[in-house]
C-alpha cells in the first residue's frame, strides 16, 4: 500500500469531481432531503466548479493516491478568514474527503499530517475547519488531531440551513 500526496491539475477535475460527489453522498445522504443534496452537488461539485477551485491561486487541492488510485482530496483555503483571526495567518480546511471503503487505511491521517505540515512551512499560525455538527466521526477525528472548537456558522445545503462548528489549531 503506498500512498502518495499530489498537487491537482487541470486535468483532475472531472475524475475530481466525481470523488467529491460519492465522498459527500457517502458521508451525508442518509441525513439529508435528497433534493437538498442535489441542489448543493450541482451548485458547488461540478467539473466547471472544482476546475475553478483549482485555478484559484488562493486554493490548494492536494491528491491522496493508493497506488495511483485517487482515494481522497483535501482543499485548502486562504479565501476567507474568520474574524477572531484577523490578527494571524490562517489556512481553512474547506474539504477533507477520503472515500468510505479507504477510511480504515489511514488516508485521512495522512491528508491530515500533510496539512499540518503544509501550514508550518507556509508560515501559517492557524489551520481552521468548518464540521457539520452532526458529524461526530469528523469531529472526533478533528480533535484527535489538536483541533478545538472555537465558534459556529451557518452552511447552506441546497435550501436547508445547517449548523458547523468551526473549529482551529496552532500550526
Amino acid at each position: 500500500m503506498n500512498i502518495t500526496i499530489r498537487l491537482a491539475k487541470k486535468e483532475d477535475a472531472e475524475l475530481l469531481s466525481r470523488l467529491s460527489i460519492d465522498t459527500f453522498r457517502e458521508s451525508y445522504a442518509e441525513m439529508n432531503d435528497a433534493g437538498d443534496m442535489e441542489l448543493y452537488i450541482n451548485e458547488h461539485l461540478r467539473p466547471q466548479d472544482i476546475q475553478s477551485e483549482i485555478d484559484n491561486a488562493r486554493n490548494t487541492l492536494l491528491l491522496a493516491m493508493l497506488d495511483e488510485v485517487l482515494v481522497g482530496y483535501v482543499k485548502l483555503s486562504t479565501q476567507t478568514q474568520p474574524a477572531q483571526f484577523k490578527d494571524t495567518s490562517s489556512l481553512q480546511i474547506e474539504r477533507i474527503y477520503v472515500l468510505k471503503e479507504y477510511q480504515e487505511q489511514k488516508i485521512g491521517a495522512t491528508l491530515m499530517s500533510y496539512c499540518i505540515g503544509y501550514a508550518i512551512k507556509k508560515g501559517f499560525d492557524i489551520l481552521w475547519l468548518a464540521v457539520w455538527v452532526h458529524n461526530e466521526k469528523a469531529i472526533t477525528f478533528y480533535k484527535r488531531w489538536g483541533f478545538e472548537v472555537f465558534g459556529e456558522q451557518v452552511f447552506q445545503l441546497g435550501n436547508d440551513v445547517q449548523d458547523d462548528l468551526l473549529m482551529k489549531r496552532k500550526c
